[in-house]
């Protein structure tokens, strides 16, 4: 009877750790894999965010990311977990403006990956 109460107990633990085993990149379900697309920034792309934080080391901002222009339309992305990421301005006048606001500032901004793999913010946009 132990024998078989250890192996029903193993049989258990060995089925619960393949449960556990991560997914294959390939294999993201389809939710994450759009949210991964959206973060590529690989084409200019209008976004509303909340600021968060002013990054002084690096001239950038933090932004929580509320919404997305998919070219229609906008979409909510409020109701998924907050992401945040940090921006870089176009240039010192626009890093300057970035500075006059306070966290919570709801801004429109077009932005596109740039060489170097940062987010820069190629526009202010004025709202939709």
């Amino acid at each position: 009877m132990k024998i078989l109460m250890a192996c029903v107990l193993a049989l258990l633990l060995g089925s619960a750790l393949a449960l556990a085993q991560p997914i294959p990149p390939g294999e993201q379900p389809e939710e994450f894999e759009r949210i991964i697309q959206q973060m590529k920034f690989e084409k200019p792309t209008r976004i509303v965010g909340r600021l968060q934080a002013i990054d002084g080391y690096e001239d950038a901002i933090w932004i929580v990311w509320t919404h997305v222009h998919d070219g229609s339309r906008w979409r909510d992305l409020r109701n998924q977990s907050d992401m945040m990421f940090k921006v870089y301005p176009r240039d010192v006048g626009m890093m300057d403006f970035f500075r006059k606001l306070t966290p919570g500032t709801s801004i429109h901004l077009t932005v596109q990956m740039d060489a170097d793999g940062n987010r820069r913010v190629l526009s202010l946009d004025e709202g939709a």
